[in-house]
This record gives C-alpha cells, sequence and structure tokens, in this order.
C-alpha cells in the first residue's frame, strides 16, 4: 500500500481504470431500465386479464405500484453486479491486516452504531431543512416530480422501498463497487468525494444532486471509518427513513422546516458524530 491510503496494483490505462469503475454501473443501470420496462409491462398486461377492475385498482395506486415495480428492478439490477460486488467486499475485507480502517466487522461496538443512526437521522433532517429554507426545492420541476412520486407510494410499501430496498441496491453499487474499485486505484480521500459526487449526479436533478452529493459523501466515509459494508447500509437506510417520514405529510412538514428546527438537528448532528468519533478512534487505537 502506498501512501494516502492507496493500494499497489499492476499497472493500467487511464481509460482501462475508468472501464472497471464506471462497467458495474452501467450494467446495474441497463439491467434496471430494461427490468423497469418488463415489469411495467407485465403489470400492463394485467389490463386484458383481470379487465377494468384491475385497471381502476392501477389508477388509483399508480404511486405506490410504480414504487414497488421500481423497488423490483433494483433488486433485478443489484442481482446482476453481485457477483462483482461480493469480490470487491472480499476483497476489502482481506485489507484487515494492511489497514485498520478497513476490514474490523466483528469488532464494531453497537454502541457505534446507534450513533451512526442517530447522525445519519439527524444530519439528513438538517440537510434537508437547510436546502428548503435556502429555497432549493422549490426551483426544481424535476424534483418535485420525484417528490410527489416518491410521498404517492403508501407509507408501509415506502418505509420498505425507501429504508430496505433501495439503500441496499445502491449501496452495493456505489460503495461496495465503484468505491472499492476506486480506492484500489486513487486512494481513499480522493475516492471518498468522487464517489460521493458521483452519487449526486446518479439522483438526476439540481435538489436531489446536491442532497445526494452531501449524503455521499459523509455515506462513504462511513464506510472507511467503520471497516464494514453494514455501516453504509445503516447509514443510507436510516437517513431515507427519516426523511421519508418527517415530508409524508405535507402539513407536518411545514410546521417543522424551520431555521430553529434545522439549527437543532445540526447541533444533534455534530454531537452525535463527536461521540461516535471518540469510540471509534478508540476502538481503532485498541486495535
Amino acid at each position: 500500500m502506498t501512501g494516502g491510503g492507496r493500494i499497489k496494483t499492476t499497472e493500467e490505462s487511464s481509460f482501462r481504470k475508468t472501464v472497471n469503475i464506471l462497467f458495474p454501473f452501467l450494467i446495474y443501470f441497463i439491467v434496471h431500465d430494461l427490468a423497469q420496462i418488463l415489469l411495467a409491462f407485465l403489470a400492463g398486461l394485467g389490463t386484458g386479464i383481470f379487465g377494468d377492475a384491475y385497471a381502476g385498482w392501477i389508477e388509483v395506486h399508480a404511486a405506490t405500484v410504480n414504487g414497488i415495480l421500481n423497488a423490483l428492478s433494483l433488486v433485478i439490477g443489484m442481482a446482476a453486479v453481485w457477483p462483482m460486488a461480493h469480490k470487491e467486499l472480499k476483497w476489502a475485507k482481506a485489507l484487515s491486516g494492511e489497514n485498520a480502517a478497513i476490514g474490523m466487522e466483528g469488532r464494531t461496538k453497537v454502541t457505534e452504531y446507534v450513533l451512526l443512526a442517530v447522525f445519519a437521522a439527524v444530519f439528513a433532517l438538517a440537510v434537508n431543512m437547510l436546502m428548503a429554507l435556502a429555497g432549493l426545492t422549490g426551483v426544481s420541476e424535476s424534483y418535485r416530480e420525484v417528490a410527489v412520486r416518491q410521498y404517492g407510494v403508501a407509507f408501509g410499501p415506502g418505509l420498505l422501498i425507501y429504508g430496505l430496498i433501495s439503500p441496499l441496491a445502491e449501496e452495493t453499487v456505489f460503495r461496495g463497487l465503484i468505491y472499492n474499485r476506486m480506492r484500489r486505484y486513487f486512494g481513499k480521500m480522493l475516492s471518498v468525494v468522487v464517489c460521493g459526487i458521483m452519487f449526486g449526479v446518479y439522483h438526476g436533478n439540481l435538489v436531489q444532486g446536491i442532497y445526494g452529493c452531501i449524503l455521499g459523501i459523509a455515506i462513504t466515509y462511513s464506510y472507511e471509518w467503520f471497516g464494514s459494508f453494514f455501516a453504509p447500509v445503516l447509514f443510507h437506510s436510516v437517513a431515507n427513513i427519516a426523511v421519508f417520514i418527517a415530508g409524508y405529510d405535507q402539513v407536518v412538514k411545514g410546521n417543522i422546516v424551520t431555521p430553529l428546527n434545522c439549527g437543532i438537528l445540526a447541533v444533534l448532528a455534530v454531537l452525535a458524530l463527536y461521540a461516535m468519533g471518540k469510540k471509534v478512534s478508540k476502538r481503532k487505537k485498541d486495535y
């Protein structure tokens, strides 16, 4: 391993490195989109089979059905790249003898994960409130369309989709594959930032792009800090659940988005980060 956390690899061209980093995402993206098209086609066939009652039910529950179809597409896309992700995760775990920041899954205390979950929730909410207070959520038509679709999903399925399926699929691609491959070539800090930026760009609109970039960097660093793939999945899951619950009722959302609440959440995020940092640092020192 070289300075800055970069791992020695055989000499490869910049083009080859780029292909190795982006190829898994390309596979995931293609398989996900094809699966989404196929599933939507199959759902549409039901109209001819089950008649008007089925068509009426689909129309009434369109947002939830679309959310479920997208979740199934995410699972199929994740399955397509999982063999590659599994190898990368094994590679990261094998570094435990070389880098104390990776490969300590069994030594992480439960309290550290609790603090990580608290930090993820309050940090995600604080960033969301800050963007709303800054007026960013009102300037993007594409974001408003996405928000309508997301919050149109029934509450129970929404928790499952955004709290489990989406985080697991996206973390498999971005942290399990892209980050681990990027880190092999470029070292820790640059890879954390670039992977976070890519995660923001992936969301496809200005508001979610900024939010995704900020959260993506924090999520990626949590993987590096904890040395366990469970950490970014937990972070992503808790952040999604917190934001989904807070924004599900528009009346409640309108009442809680205030500068005071944003400030309180920011302070709580700093305190949780400080407490978590002390515990993680102590564990690594003891290790």
